[in-house]
């Protein structure tokens, strides 16, 4: 395969292993949301709104880089697993995700 071909396939075929950024945010605000609600019984109210702001990204069903429902769900349940593999990566892609959405104007 040539070079070119090798980089076309790569832009159209992205690393299954690396969710879409507004899918990977989405699951790590919901993450953050329910651990809030674990342990204070409360979630602040801009958490909801960067949820939001992430939800109205995501790919539309059946779109290039869209997950499954399926695909949706193992990625939410694995959070507390990529948490525990790497928590200050954990933390720099959260704390990204929640700038990125404020800077974006997810808080009214």
């Amino acid at each position: 395969m040539s070079v070119l071909a090798g980089l076309l396939l790569a832009i159209v075929i992205p690393d299954p292993a690396v969710p879409p950024r507004a899918e990977l945010c989405l699951a790590h605000v919901n993450a953050m949301i329910a651990e809030a609600a674990r342990e204070t019984g409360r979630v602040a109210g801009p958490s909801w709104f960067i949820r939001s702001w992430w939800s109205e990204r995501l790919p539309e069903e059946g779109a290039p880089g869209a997950l499954t429902a399926e695909q949706r769900t193992a990625l939410e349940l694995s959070m507390s697993e990529r948490r525990a593999a790497d928590p200050d990566t954990y933390r720099a892609e959260l704390r990204s995700c929640v700038d990125e959405a404020i800077e974006g104007g997810a808080l009214p």
